[in-house]
């Protein structure tokens, strides 16, 4: 098979700077040696004639493929080894109009077209500019491919569900070569497979198509944006609220609630949903050192704890300040932060909640991402127990240890994240009242993050969940699923994905690296 002089696009090999460049993905600082995160080839394709040839040159040479549309996967799924091939989607579909098109049908409902290969950050600003909005994840630089794969968290989980509640359809080059379109009625198995089974395992995702909501529908809703330099009671305070509208059953669709724990040495500017200057002027006195000299912004001095909060308008009950009230008026030192005004669009407050660094602190990582559908939080003590772990962390400035968490709640009978469960999807833990990170970066000191880890890892089955329930988008630990799906799914979600794999992948041509879901025997 002359495969050379059919593909078109960039071909990278190993020792070349070119190869070097491009094989930088956010898991490469903790497990690029040890997982052996370093492909044979790098294959970026001009569009899907290349990916179809890339796909029967791997069945033909027998090579694995490693899909890649951001890589911002935590474990290194995706990417591969020596014997393997990375096809990466990032620069593949970026046509203006042909891989981002908005679409208006005659049902009355509006719907995106979308690549795998844009940014959230462009997707946002497209969304923006046309006044339509869903639910995502925070973070700019993640690409839609993995994102929309494993469900697109984010911080409309409760008022609107996943991102992937809302596609309609995908499209596909499968195992094969050959271009297929699904949805849930022409390719019910794939569509479940591909929306939460192991991405990149069923085929390469070049395309989806998903339905949007309209700002004109959602007017005058609300949103806060607050930061409280990190203080412990200030955290447990803020989290007792968190665990309050978590455990409560009749919790209004209306709203959703996040709080973010942060070192110091943050880039506050990649957090603040506004300018440079806007915020210099939002900052107190107590930021200044001296009357003009303001605190280094892209390495922000302190430890910050920043509240999410926000109030859909669906038409139905009316604002109450209430929550907005209790988190300004927790215990701190002092704090900063912005309000939606009068008749801010949906699209514009969800901009609000996006991360826009390509990571938190540019150290290596050990990973921690749970859910929990305890109802008990509150009787057995954890915010306390988790604002002392975090203290544990952030009172010694000097340790080489830095913290990124974040808690969310998801629960109660009006949560679209669970009203959206349903048979279509293979998205796990959809009873969860609350999901949490709690990430740790480190300079020299991996044994001292391992041991914080360990210490978070038995307590939390005390304190959280007395089931060890984790997400694909937030994976970590042993990345050999065959040990470790019962973390993932249940046992009835895990072994209809294995038939499902089993017809998808049959010759292994998807199998790249062992973190993906086992096909069945």
């Amino acid at each position: 098979m002359t495969f050379t002089s059919e593909f078109q696009g960039n071909w990278f090999l190993p020792r070349t700077a070119a190869y070097t460049r491009t094989n930088d993905l956010y898991a490469t600082s903790t497990y690029g040696k040890e997982r052996d995160m370093n492909p044979g080839e790098i294959l970026q394709p001009t569009g899907i004639e290349d990916i179809q040839n890339v796909v029967k040159y791997a069945n033909y040479v027998g090579k694995p493929i490693a899909i890649r549309s951001g890589g911002h996967q935590y474990s290194g799924a995706s990417s591969t080894g020596p014997n393997g091939i990375q096809l990466d989607l990032k620069p593949t579909f970026r046509r203006p109009k042909l891989d981002l098109k908005l679409i208006h049908e005659n049902n009355g409902k509006v719907y995106i077209r979308s690549s795998v290969s844009w940014t959230l950050s462009e997707f946002y600003d497209f969304l923006l500019d046309h006044g339509v909005f869903l639910p995502t994840g925070q973070c700019a630089t993640v690409c839609l491919g993995g994102h929309v794969q494993t469900g697109g968290y984010g911080m409309l989980a409760r008022s609107f569900g996943l991102f992937g509640d809302y596609v309609v359809e995908l499209e596909i080059v499968d195992h094969s070569g050959n271009v297929v379109k699904v949805t849930k009625v022409t390719h019910p198995d794939l569509f479940y497979g591909f929306l939460g089974g192991s991405p990149g395992n069923m085929g390469v995702l070049t395309h989806f198509k998903v339905e949007v909501q309209e700002d004109r529908k959602h007017q005058d809703s609300k949103g806060l944006w607050v930061a409280f330099p990190y203080r412990q009671d200030t955290l447990k305070s803020l989290l007792d609220i968190l665990v309050e509208k978590g455990e409560d059953p009749n919790l209004e669709r209306n709203y959703d609630l996040n709080v973010n724990i942060l070192s110091r040495q943050m880039n506050l500017l990649d957090l603040f949903p506004g300018s440079e200057s806007e915020l210099k002027e939002k900052l107190p006195n107590e930021v200044h050192d001296g009357i003009n000299n303001v605190a280094d912004l892209l390495k922000f001095k302190y430890a910050l704890i920043i509240v999410y909060a926000q109030w859909v308008n669906f038409g139905t009950d009316a604002y109450s300040p209430d929550l907005f009230n209790r988190i300004r008026s927790v215990p701190h030192i002092f704090k900063f932060g912005k309000e939606t005004p009068q008749g801010y669009s949906m699209s514009k407050i969800t901009s609000w909640w996006l991360f826009r660094s390509a990571r938190e602190f540019p150290y290596p990582y050990v990973k921690r991402t749970k859910t929990t559908k305890s109802t008990m939080l509150s009787k057995d003590g954890w915010s306390e127990w988790f604002s002392g772990r975090i203290d544990e962390v952030l009172s010694d400035e000097d340790n080489g240890l830095w913290v990124s968490a974040q808690l969310q709640v998801m629960g109660g009978t009006n949560s679209m994240f669970w009203k959206n469960t349903n048979d279509s999807t293979a998205y796990s833990w959809r009873d969860a009242t609350v999901v949490g990170t709690w990430d740790i970066f480190y300079q020299d000191t991996q044994e001292k993050a391992d041991k914080w880890q360990d210490e978070n890892d038995k307590g939390s089955l005390i304190y959280f969940s007395e089931d060890d329930c984790r997400l694909l988008w937030g994976s970590y630990g042993d990345w050999d699923m065959k040990k470790v799906w019962m973390c993932y799914y249940d046992p009835a979600t895990y072994q209809k994905l294995q038939q499902i794999r089993k017809q998808a992948d049959p010759k292994g041509v998807f199998t790249a690296n062992p973190f993906c879901v086992e096909a069945a025997k």
